[in-house]
């Protein structure tokens, strides 16, 4: 799959908006991979941890693989790290901040501490307010805007969520213009 074919399949995921930063990142050749043990370059290690909460309550390991699994977290690491400017590096951070202070305020523990239920509880109050219509315009992006943008985006151009998740055939057959979706299945990487 090229980058311009993924871009285009995490833009419709996404509703059709990407911001720029997210684009010159893939096409500059930040993907996600994969490791074990990593270490955030840009991240704190607590702000990295969180972030890789986040990503996988986002996409979640099922019969499929998670946003773990896919190196997500080391590709939204690397993005902040070389494509975002200042204004939604701090943005993010300050909603990294917000996530910890809510989890303690209402649960007396760490967001990575918390049960999933309670992570979704959470995550879903903050996809509230980033796709609120009422949120100006002038305003930096919301912190999760960010990070859903940068899962969708890092697990759909990973190996494992082209190959796994997504349909993929590295030598596509015969093309065919106008098939039912149920013939299909599922969305295809390639």
């Amino acid at each position: 799959m090229n980058r311009r074919e993924a871009i285009k399949r995490a833009s419709i995921l996404l509703g059709g908006v990407i911001s720029a930063s997210a684009i010159s990142g893939v096409m500059s050749g930040c993907k996600a991979e994969p490791k074990i043990d990593w270490a955030p370059k840009y991240f704190t290690s607590e702000e990295g941890g969180l972030v890789e909460a986040i990503a996988e309550r986002i996409i979640p390991r099922t019969n499929t693989p998670g946003a773990k699994d896919a190196g997500v977290p080391t590709f939204i690491d690397s993005m902040m790290d070389g494509f975002y400017q200042e204004k939604e590096k701090t943005a993010f951070r300050e909603g990294l901040k917000k996530v910890e202070a809510d989890a303690k305020a209402a649960h007396g523990k760490s967001f990575v501490a918390l049960t999933p239920e309670q992570q979704d509880d959470l995550l879903k109050k903050y996809d509230a307010e980033a796709y609120d219509p009422n949120r100006g315009k002038d305003e930096p992006p919301h912190f999760f805007r960010t990070m859903k943008e940068l899962t969708v985006l890092g697990f759909c151009t990973s190996e494992v969520g082209a190959t796994e998740f997504l349909k993929y055939d590295p030598v596509p057959g015969d093309y065919k213009g106008c098939i039912p979706y149920a013939e299909v299945g599922a969305a295809w990487a390639t």
